[in-house]
């Protein structure tokens, strides 16, 4: 049986003649059982759209941190056999620029000119908001 990921786009292909497909966004831990407590299915959410979000002002005057507005499908455990697999988007392995220090040999925090232009602070990402 197919075990979904994220990152991977998947069809499901309900038995009803029905189907979806999209990005898989979220994927649940295994639930823990607990003495006394209902047992709650594992599950998934499919992104089938994504639309811009209007912009508009918090109430402190700051803008809108979050641009994007993720239509998600839930999918419980019970039907990933429905979901076929298509592809699995590429996804970097290094999430930081610390990481990348460190693999890079880097260690002291000095950015070296072949990576200058990938490094940006916190702060000035901060302020483009």
């Amino acid at each position: 049986m197919y075990e979904p990921e994220v990152d991977d786009y998947v069809i499901w292909k309900r038995p009803n003649g029905d189907w979806e497909e999209g990005w898989v966004y979220f994927k649940g831990d295994p639930p823990v059982k607990k003495k006394g407590f209902l047992e709650s299915p594992r599950y998934i959410t499919i992104e089938v759209h994504v639309k811009d979000k209007p912009t508009c002002m918090y109430s402190s005057g700051q803008p809108m941190r979050h641009k994007k507005i993720h239509v998600l499908l839930l999918c419980n455990d019970c039907h990933w056999h429905e979901l076929e697999y298509v592809k699995h988007r590429r996804t970097r392995e290094i999430q930081h620029y610390s990481q990348y220090d460190d693999i890079a040999g880097n260690e002291e925090g000095v950015k070296s000119s072949s990576n200058r232009g990938m490094y940006k602070s916190q702060e000035g990402r901060l302020q483009d908001y």
